[in-house]
C-alpha cells in the first residue's frame, strides 16, 4: 500500500499508536499542535533529513531514518545541558512511498524517544517530490549554563 492510497487521517492512525507519550505531554499528538506542561528554561533545536542528501532508502530502513532524525535532535538538546522532553516531526512524502516505510519510521522514532521519556507530540504530513523529515526537539534546562 502506498501513501497516496490513504487519507492523512488514515495514515496517522497507522503510526500514531506506536509513538511514545512523554511525561510533559498534556495533550498530543493529534491535531497540528500539542500542549506541554511548563518547564524550566526551554531549549529548542531543529534538523532536517532529505532523501538523497542525508539518507537513501536503498541503504536505510524507515526505522533507521526515524531513529537518526530523533536522536540527532535529542543529542543537540543534551549538548546544551538540557533534558529532552518532546519532539514534533514534519514529514514530506512522495505519493509512491510505501505505508510500511512510514510505520517503520514511527517505530524508529519510538525506539529513540521512548527510553528517554520523550514524547512525540505532533507534527505535520505533506506530499512532495522527495522524502524529508524535519524534527524539532524541546528540552528543559536547569539554567546553570547561563552566562
Amino acid at each position: 500500500m502506498r501513501v497516496a492510497d490513504l487519507t492523512e487521517t488514515e495514515l496517522i492512525a497507522r503510526f500514531a499508536p506506536v509513538l511514545p507519550y512523554g511525561a510533559r505531554t498534556v495533550l498530543g499528538p493529534g491535531d497540528d499542535a500539542a500542549v506541554l506542561t511548563p518547564c524550566g528554561d526551554l531549549v529548542v533545536t531543529t534538523d532536517v533529513l532529505v532523501e538523497g542528501r542525508h539518507f537513501r532508502t536503498d541503504w536505510s530502513t524507515g526505522a533507521d531514518v526515524g531513529w537518526r532524525a530523533a536522536m540527532q535532535n535529542l543529542a543537540d538538546v543534551a549538548a546544551m545541558g538540557a533534558v529532552p522532553t518532546a519532539i514534533v516531526v514534519a514529514l514530506t512524502l512522495p505519493g509512491e512511498t510505501e505505508v510500511a516505510w512510514v510505520e517503520d519510521f514511527a517505530r524508529g522514532l519510538a525506539e529513540a524517544c521512548g527510553p528517554h521519556g520523550v514524547g512525540v507530540v505532533g507534527g505535520d504530513l505533506s506530499g512532495g517530490p522527495v522524502l524529508s523529515a524535519a524534527v524539532t526537539a524541546l528540552g528543559e534546562a536547569s539554567g546553570t549554563w547561563r552566562r
